[in-house]
């Protein structure tokens, strides 16, 4: 029987999620659509009346979103109830939504789930999970989907989170593969062109091991990727520790199995790295003080971890879990879910290349409005950090939630209170 990585720290598990986010009927999603709009709590429709326009804000996307920045605009990614599963916005910088009824952006026949998303240049580039393995699709720009759907990997044996880091050549797609006794990190390399170059499973993690929580970014200076993931080695969920791997254009793989990032006491998990043109970062979620807490290292483009204890980056009461880098010039943006007040909200730091974290009590970056704020994602662009999430009245991710976004400047600055709401009715 196949060991189930515990929600916690993997994140939902495939089967469960297929249950929840698009395999129903299409009526019946709209049926959900319908009655979650109707049941909108009166501080929801009080935190999103002041961008409504002409259309109503609905709840009609699960699992929190991905973005990326290119060519001059923010691109949000998300699980929608609607048929394709996949759906996105544009945002230009001035915080005008420019896609108010979503983009499809899965134009194939089997429904997508949990997405990610990375610029190459030239097109997004987008990649979900299927039941029958990892599929994407390239998006140009001007919200164009140019298809054919590519298939990363076909097996029923994969589940998230999947990622995607991109030069402009090569796109590296990151998913962890199930087994009887293991879960082991690969990868796929797929062209500027949509085109698949590795039919053949590349293995990044050890095995016989429980490895999960990929994620990967591009160093242009070096030529190659860093993905890193938290790994058991054999130590179990609990003493979860991160590694990491470095991959050239070409496949090769350079780390063999992978070295060590952070190897603290406790639970080491959810892993986001981001590559600064001096250095990587990589941040985590950490329970060595006894509650989950952000920390972070920085690694050379070498494979050399610089601060081996790690460097706190939140350390307040309550949980913080799931964090996401963005960088620019000399600092980066970490965002990550927090419950010190309670509920989960959005909260955020700067975090400096000479390791020094600007915000050492984070500030607050989701608003009133909605009650449960979760699951962000970040990008640069435009001379501002954008920030997307999960909003909803009760925390239940696996149930339709609007998605939002707010800018953040360079200063900590909030730009947009209430938060952009970014799904919407057809």
């Amino acid at each position: 029987m196949k060991r189930e990585v515990k929600a916690g720290i993997a994140g939902l598990l495939f089967g469960s999620m297929l249950v929840g986010c698009g395999v129903a009927p299409e009526q019946e999603a709209q049926n959900e659509v319908e009655a979650m709009t109707a049941e909108a709590t009166s501080s929801a429709e009080a935190g999103l009346d002041e961008h409504r326009g002409s259309s109503t804000p609905a709840a009609v996307a699960r699992y929190g979103p991905a973005v990326a920045y290119g060519d001059g605009k923010y691109f949000a990614v998300w699980t929608d109830v609607r048929t394709g599963g996949i759906y996105g916005t544009r945002v230009k910088p001035d915080g005008t939504v420019l896609d108010p009824t979503g983009i499809r952006i899965n134009i194939g026949d089997e429904n997508g789930v949990r997405p990610a998303i990375a610029f190459n240049g030239k097109y997004f580039f987008v990649v979900w999970e299927t039941r029958d393995g990892v599929d994407g699709v390239r998006v140009k720009p001007d919200g164009t989907v140019v298809g054919p759907v590519f298939r990363a990997i076909q097996t029923d044996e994969s589940f998230g989170p999947v990622r995607v880091a991109c030069s402009p050549k090569i796109c590296l797609v990151t998913y962890t593969i199930s087994g009887d006794d293991e879960t082991v990190i690969f990868f796929t390399r797929v062209t500027k062109d949509g085109v698949v170059l590795d039919t053949d499973d590349r293995t990044l993690s050890a095995f016989p091991n429980f490895a999960y929580d990929a994620s990967s970014t591009w160093n242009n200076k070096t030529k190659e990727f860093l993905v890193v993931w938290s790994d058991e080695h054999g130590e179990g969920p609990e003493n979860a520790d991160i590694y990491g791997n470095r991959v050239k254009e070409d496949g090769t793989i350079l780390d063999g199995t992978g070295f060590p990032i952070s190897q603290a006491e406790g639970a080491q998990s959810t892993p986001d790295v981001e590559w600064t043109h001096k250095n990587y970062q990589v941040v985590w979620s950490d329970d060595r003080n006894g509650n989950p807490d952000i920390y972070g290292t920085r690694v050379s483009g070498h494979g050399t971890v610089k601060d081996p204890d790690g460097i706190p980056i939140s350390t307040a009461a309550g949980a913080q879990t799931e964090p996401r880098i963005a960088h620019h010039n000399n600092k980066s943006l970490v965002v990550w879910d927090d419950t010190r007040n309670g509920p989960h909200s959005v909260w955020g730091a700067r975090w400096g290349e000479n390791g020094d974290v600007w915000d050492p009590s984070g500030f607050p970056i989701s608003s009133e409005g909605l009650a449960q704020q979760y699951l962000p994602d970040v990008a640069y662009g435009a001379d501002k950090f954008f920030t997307a999430y999960a909003a909803q009245a009760v925390y239940e991710p696996s149930e339709p939630h609007y998605i939002v976004g707010t800018r953040v400047t360079h200063q900590a600055q909030v730009k947009d209170v209430p938060a952009l709401p970014l799904t919407r009715l057809r």
